[in-house]
């Protein structure tokens, strides 16, 4: 379980800040330091979406979903101790990839307020989903 705790952890901290990746901006035309100005700005907005809440929702119901998934599992293997041990093994894969998944799609929203923040300051960016 060790190397599986691991595993989530290395995830985890993988997706991190995957949404500071430099938006592709044209810069014809553009000031560069009123570009870093408004960069800045709107990162501050990007930083108000909680990744570390969402990991923690996600987290948790991962956990709660696995713990019931490996009981029965478990249970169907050895019993009474094997839905004790599944539900602890379910609950802490599910739990690990629950908090990925949904740090994974806070990381993406981050990076939408980010890149349509700077369209609404009137910069033309390539790399933004419509």
């Amino acid at each position: 379980m060790n190397k599986l705790m691991l595993a989530g952890v290395i995830a985890l901290s993988a997706t991190a800040c995957a949404y500071n990746q430099a938006p592709v901006v044209d810069m014809t035309g553009v000031s560069h330091q009123q570009y870093e100005r408004d960069l800045a700005y709107c990162g501050n907005y990007a930083e108000q979406v909680d990744k570390s809440e969402a990991a923690s929702v996600g987290a948790q119901n991962g956990a709660a979903v696995g713990a019931g998934v490996g009981a029965i599992s478990g249970a169907f293997e050895d019993g009474f101790e094997g839905a004790v041990g599944g539900a602890l093994v379910g609950a802490l894969f599910f739990g690990i990839s629950g908090a990925a998944e949904e740090s994974v799609k806070a990381t993406e929203v981050q990076s939408r307020v980010l890149r349509n923040c700077l369209v609404d300051l009137g910069y033309k960016v390539y790399d933004r989903e419509l």
